[in-house]
């Protein structure tokens, strides 16, 4: 007997082994079948359209059957601790909740989905496995090597080619040693699993797959130490690493609760019953879950109580000295976010003479304008982060009040810039050699106010006072190598208050040579929106306040010639800053690893191009400790009153 069911919503529970003994089942129509108990027909099951549901503990075929069962596309197939005897072609979705047994072989061209929105759910093919460009959807409370997940047991050998998709679910991201195991292959594994878009993130982790003997694991470590050579820093680096707490017991994670299966001492009742049945998606493509999560698992550091219930003797830990620390793999757009802070406050900072040239000035006033552009490296996260940013600026400026007693002056002015910078980022490493990479961007514009104090109104030698304020707001994009892309904004606000003492040098000719001793100090309050990418990471911790100082030495000159004035300069600077730039990815905080002081050396020359305008041209540079250089150009031009 082939026996075909058509547009249904229909529960079938025969109360015996051989009560269901037709030659086949055909599934058609849009509505949801479910079987109840044994089901041991002894021809194939064709799923055509639909959905049909195993109930808990319900079979299909006897064992060692080798019937199968095919699922057409757009049909869904799936059980409850349910068991197959027999072969699965899927074209379509094949779905399983806590336990589902395939005994015989499984041809996936299409996708297997955990039916839970929970971990711990497992489906076993006591056969062969083959990936026909097929799709494995998995949860994952990603975490170290104990945190819960799906998983797919494979007996027998894996051929052919899937893509893992992993849902992160709850998880907060830690560092792995072997891995979270979530395909177990008995024989010969020369399936190809990979996982989609490479990588997941979770908080400050990059998780990759990678095959061990045979199985295949998510792993958040590196493939080294850090890029800079040293150890991994711990988050206490004040004294020794405090081993985990291993004083109590250990509290199991939450994994969602025991799934209540449905009622199989009789009819089993659909979840709706007056509609279709849910979990299996019964017509429609399957929306990859969101799989761009990373993870942190419970503190697992407690007691074991061994089976016999006996006294475990406390075993002191053997510390090796010989081991060599492995960093994290860490997840690559830490740096666009952290290289989107620095941008923003690095191009808020500048000097009296990077603003108007030197200081000779006409008593009326002037207007001024510059143009600056460079290119900054540095790293984050004990050098496992390498960050490359570009960017540009556009001031513009004027006085709007001059004020002269003959002896002294003072010059109040308004200034606005419009700021923009891009930012390439790229992580370490992970064990399987895989290196991932993002990019992102943060542009805006600063508003301020400047006041100038001189000792000298003529001719500007001596004391000097010069301050400024800035506000600015910004526009930040971060591209995290297809898996999230992000917006928010930020904001800054900067005070400094800058003075020097200029000694001039008397020459031939009427040139002179100037010294002028500096120091400046600077305070910034940067501020950004809290992001939650799309797996789920809640990117906090930027809002911050900083401090740098300047102490330096300018030598200028000023030099006449037939057609007018030039004025080369030198300028080298040491800079202190107070802080780095610093994110929290979850309840992980991240750092640039900006030097605390850094040398900087500028170069350059202007020239009157009349005798109210004149122009200025200047080179700069800036080195420091984990490998951080800046280099940039700029040019002014300002016309007197």
């Amino acid at each position: 007997m082939n026996t075909a069911l058509t547009d249904v919503d229909a529960t079938l529970n025969p109360d015996s082994a051989t009560d269901w003994d037709g030659k086949s089942l055909i599934k058609r129509g849009a509505g949801t079948l479910i079987l109840g108990a044994q089901n041991t027909y002894s021809g194939d099951t064709d799923v055509q359209e639909g959905a049909l549901w195993l109930a808990e503990t319900a079979t299909i075929g006897s064992a060692g059957s080798a019937q199968a069962v095919n699922i057409a596309a757009n049909a869904a197939f799936g059980g409850h601790n349910a068991t197959v005897n027999g072969h699965v072609n899927n074209l379509g979705n094949l779905y399983f909740v806590d336990t589902f047994t395939v005994n015989g072989d499984v041809v996936n061209s299409s996708a297997m989905i955990s039916g839970s929105d929970q971990p711990n759910n497992t489906l076993t093919i006591a056969g062969n496995y083959t990936g026909n460009d097929g799709h494995l959807y998995l949860n994952t409370q990603l975490g170290d090597d104990s945190s819960p997940t799906d998983k797919l047991i494979v007996t027998g050998d894996t051929a052919g080619s899937t893509t893992l998709h992993i849902t992160n679910v709850n998880g907060l991201g830690a560092q792995t040693v072997n891995g979270i195991e979530v395909i177990e292959v008995g024989g010969q594994s020369d399936g190809d699993f990979r996982l989609y878009k490479g990588h997941v993130d979770i908080n400050a982790w990059t998780y990759t797959l990678k095959q061990d003997g045979g199985d295949w694991y998510l792993r958040s470590e590196s493939d080294d130490v850090p890029d800079d050579g040293g150890e991994v820093t711990p988050p206490d680096d004040g004294g020794e690493v405090t081993p985990p707490d291993d004083g109590g017991d250990v509290t199991p994670p939450d994994d969602g609760g025991d799934v209540t299966p449905p009622d199989d001492g009789g009819e089993v009742t659909p979840p709706d019953d007056g509609g279709e049945v849910t979990p299996p998606d019964d017509g429609g493509d399957v929306t990859p879950p969101d799989d761009g999560g990373d993870v942190t698992p419970p503190d697992d550091g407690g007691d074991i109580t061994p089976p016999d219930g006996g006294d475990v003797t406390p075993v002191a830990p053997q510390y090796r000295a010989d081991i060599t620390p492995v960093a994290p793999q860490y997840r690559a757009d830490i740096g666009v976010y952290l290289g989107n802070q620095w941008m923003a406050r690095n191009l808020q900072m500048q000097t009296l003479y990077d603003r108007e040239g030197s200081q000779y000035r006409s008593a009326d006033g002037s207007i001024w304008m510059r143009f600056k552009a460079g290119k900054a490296e540095s790293q984050a996260v004990n050098g496992n982060v390498d960050i490359d940013s570009d960017y540009s600026q556009f001031q513009l400026g004027g006085d709007i009040l001059t004020w002269s007693d003959g002896a002294q002056s003072v010059t109040v002015g308004l200034m606005g810039s419009y700021i923009n910078a891009s930012t390439d980022s790229t992580g370490n490493r992970g064990a399987d050699g895989s290196q991932f990479s993002a990019n992102g961007s943060v542009d805006g514009y600063n508003l301020g106010l400047y006041a100038t104090w001189f000792a000298d109104a003529q001719s500007h030698r001596g004391a000097y006072i010069d301050s400024w304020y800035q506000y600015g707001a910004y526009n930040n994009s971060v591209d995290n190598d297809g898996l999230s892309a992000s917006r928010y904004d930020s904001a800054a606000h900067a005070v400094s208050l800058e003075t020097g003492y200029r000694y001039d040098i008397a020459l031939s000719n009427r040139n002179t040579v100037s010294l002028t001793p500096q120091a400046q100090v600077t305070w910034q309050r940067y501020s950004a929106d809290t992001v939650i990418d799309d797996g789920g990471t809640r990117i906090s911790g930027q809002n911050d306040d900083s401090w740098t100082t300047r102490l330096g030495v300018r030598v200028d000159g000023k030099l006449y010639k037939e057609s007018g004035r030039i004025q080369p300069f030198m300028e080298v600077n040491w800079l202190h800053a107070s802080d780095n730039a610093s994110a929290t990815f979850g309840d992980t905080k991240v750092s640039q690893d900006l030097p605390n002081d850094r040398l900087e050396v500028k170069v350059g020359i202007q020239a009157n191009v009349s005798e109210r305008l004149s122009v200025y041209a200047q080179a700069a540079g800036q080195k420091g400790k984990n490998d951080y250089g800046d280099a940039s150009f700029s040019l002014n031009m300002r016309y007197n009153w």
